[in-house]
């Protein structure tokens, strides 16, 4: 075979391929074009240094990208002190699994201490455990997450459509007030001040109850 007839057979084998990758992807766009774990780091991560703030899914309360893979950097290694740590507080934590905490001595790009300590949050704590206080100066959030079904908090009736999560952080005492999902009954949810304001306790409101963090 040569010639005309081979340019042909080689034609014919590149139209296969063609075809075969506008197959393989639902939206008829070549399968390779799927978002990876590594192209959805950019929509979420980093490095924080404030002495509180919020870290969150993109889009929240609504659905992210997956999978994706997140990753935050808490560095309070000028703040923590002997009355201080980093705390946690799961105020709108709706993913039942992917949350890993891991503390460390010291953090830089080339070189890391961890401590021993290192906190996966579990399906029992999502509802459980209102807040997660950590001693180390450096402390790293991971976010994994391959799909969204069947990997959220869900009530009868309530909370069907929000996801991810969003949490607040301080380098402090633990508050002596704090709220979750649990806590405000499935009904609402449990939102941080934005102000940091001393005296909002919270309030029911008709059928909705609306937790606020006290700072």
């Amino acid at each position: 075979m040569c010639g005309p007839e081979l340019l042909l057979l080689r034609l014919f084998v590149l139209m296969l391929g063609l075809f075969g990758r506008l197959a393989a992807s639902p939206n008829g766009s070549p399968a390779d074009s799927q978002p990876s774990l590594s192209a959805s780091s950019h929509l979420c991560g980093g490095t924080l240094t404030a002495t509180h703030g919020t870290l969150q899914t993109p889009n929240f309360p609504e659905r992210f990208p997956v999978p994706i893979s997140c990753v935050w950097i808490i560095d309070a290694s000028g703040v923590v002190g002997p009355n201080s740590s980093i705390v946690v507080y799961l105020t709108q934590q709706y993913v039942l699994s992917g949350l890993r905490f891991t503390e460390y001595m010291y953090y830089s790009e080339d070189f890391k201490v961890p401590s021993e300590n290192v906190f996966e949050l579990s399906e029992y704590d999502v509802t459980n455990v209102p807040w997660i206080k950590f001693n180390s100066p450096y402390l790293e959030i991971r976010f994994t997450m391959e799909a969204l079904y069947g990997t959220h908090l869900r009530a009868l009736d309530h909370l069907l459509d929000v996801y991810g999560f969003n949490i607040t952080y301080e380098v402090d005492k633990v508050k002596p007030y704090q709220c979750n999902a649990l806590q405000c009954r499935f009904l609402g949810h449990c939102y941080a001040k934005q102000d940091y304001s001393p005296d909002q306790r919270g309030r029911c409101d008709g059928s909705s109850w609306r937790q606020v963090l006290s700072w």
